[in-house]
């Protein structure tokens, strides 16, 4: 029975020395692919903050060249509206000059010369309260808009308000070239 418990210590301590090797190689082998998975994953999570930084920078430029675009387009429209205005006021279509003037001014509000000739249509149409609210707004977007005083003086006048007609035109005088003036001169309006 010696001799068995011996075989038997022999074997139990043989095994006992493999098993805690082949453990401790196998756990080192778990821990090194743990590393390397580790590391992969950081270089993917890296990889994705990268790819999600440039993806936002191409979202900000897609939506600069959107906005440059919806402006110019809008600009363009409004160039249309008015040369449109334009045609059908020289066609004496006053109400279709109307609709695109104010095409122009929805598209471009800071358009002066659109407030102007929205005003000379409406003029035209003998709807001389609307044509005193466009030049007033060709004035205040332009104060120096000396067409859009003399416009405004002519309405007066239509209306029979000559103080204000007179003032009018005395400001689009000043503001105005030679030409304006002699003739505001040789009609005896003196600034």
């Amino acid at each position: 029975m010696k001799r068995s418990f011996i075989i038997l210590s022999v074997f139990i301590y043989g095994c006992s020395t493999t098993v805690p090797d082949q453990y401790i190689i196998e756990l080192n082998s778990l821990k090194n692919e743990l590393k390397t998975t580790r590391s992969i994953a950081r270089n993917a999570v890296d990889k994705v903050h990268e790819l999600e930084k440039k993806l936002s920078e191409s979202i900000i430029d897609r939506d600069s060249l959107l906005t440059v675009h919806r402006n110019e387009t809008s600009l363009l429209r409004a160039s249309d509206a008015f040369q449109k205005g334009n045609n059908a006021f020289y066609k004496k279509n006053f109400t279709k000059a109307i609709m695109y003037y104010q095409k122009t001014i929805e598209l471009r509000p800071d358009d002066a010369h659109a407030y102007n000739n929205l005003g000379n249509s409406y003029k035209e149409i003998k709807k001389y309260s609307k044509a005193i609210n466009a030049y007033q707004n060709a004035i205040i977007l332009k104060p120096e808009y000396a067409n859009a005083h003399y416009n405004l003086g002519i309405v007066y006048q239509m209306s029979k308000n000559f103080e204000i007609a007179l003032d009018s035109y005395r400001k689009a005088a000043r503001l105005s070239h030679a030409g304006i003036q002699k003739w505001l001169k040789d009609g005896g309006y003196y600034w």
